[in-house]
């Protein structure tokens, strides 16, 4: 690439498509995010068209600033085929499924872009290896703890990833209990866990209010952040364990909250493992896919 070209970066959720211009191996271009709604259970025509909006966006902008865009590179969750660029998903996107990101783009790219693609958690991982160098060296974990429970690993600086490109190995749906990991270790949890002790939350009141009022002291919020770090040690630990794990990344909604669930993590897991936050985890999954293709 010339050192007048730029690439756009997009962040895929189920209700916004985020986008940047970015510079490869360095991530986002500050001031150039926008964010594009988009309805994942959605018509293909009302999906593509927020798709091309994203792009589009960010294409007018780097003509107006000068630049050519030479590669569009995606973070975006599962199922989906990462080499080829095939959405497979049926939970969302389903109205899209099998057709790729270049016949939906085919009318806001030129035919010789390059597209790339990362899932969404092993591109927050691949961000931070990028933003902090020092991690590169051993295993280092990432987990997302949020609406759901995303897992990602590396080693010695490479993201390790199945056949698809997804995760090589995924905690959310480990056996446990009388489910899942998730269901005792995600949003859904502490909502649960909450309730379960008398806690009532005003419509429209989420995890947020909680971890507010845990940090007011209510008793009840605060176990219900504590409870969910249990089972979260109870099922991943081994998993982290087993991996020779040295350092473990925590991102994602509920991570703003990690310091009501720190405690109970670092002393289940161990003095060994190191443990950090990702504060921004938009720019971090924008940093990852930013390092998809090369730029001079």
């Amino acid at each position: 690439m010339t050192k007048n070209s730029r690439i756009i970066l997009l962040d895929v959720g189920g209700t916004f498509v985020k986008s940047a211009l970015g510079i490869s191996g360095k991530g986002a271009v500050g001031g150039t995010f926008a964010s594009t709604p988009i309805a994942s259970d959605g018509s293909a025509e009302e999906i593509e068209e927020a798709f091309r909006e994203a792009v589009g966006v960010q294409a007018r902008r780097a003509a107006e600033e000068g630049y050519a865009v030479k590669a569009v590179c995606a973070a975006i969750p599962g199922p989906f085929d990462y080499h080829s660029g095939t959405f497979l998903m049926k939970h969302k996107f389903a109205s899209v499924y099998g057709k790729t990101f270049r016949e939906i783009l085919a009318d806001v790219i030129d035919p010789d872009t390059r597209l790339g693609f990362v899932h969404d958690v092993n591109g927050a991982l691949l961000g931070a290896l990028t933003l902090h160098p020092e991690l590169s060296e051993g295993n280092v974990a990432l987990s997302t703890f949020g609406t759901g429970l995303g897992f990602a690993y590396s080693k010695d600086g490479e993201v390790q990833e199945d056949e698809n490109g997804s995760p090589a190995v995924k905690i959310w749906n480990m056996p446990y209990r009388d489910g899942i990991l998730e269901d005792y270790a995600s949003r859904r949890a502490i909502l649960r866990f909450y309730s379960e002790r008398g806690g009532q939350l005003a419509e429209g009141e989420d995890v947020k209010e909680i971890a507010a009022k845990a940090r007011k002291g209510d008793a009840a919020a605060c176990e219900a952040f504590e409870e969910a770090a249990g089972h979260y040690v109870d099922g991943a630990g081994s998993v982290i364990s087993r991996l020779g794990i040295r350092h473990i990344l925590f991102g994602g909604q509920i991570s703003k909250s990690f310091d009501l669930m720190e405690a109970t993590i670092k002393s289940g897991l161990g003095e060994g493992i190191g443990i950090s936050v990702l504060e921004d985890i938009q720019g971090t999954v924008l940093a990852g896919a930013a390092s998809l293709t090369e730029t001079n």
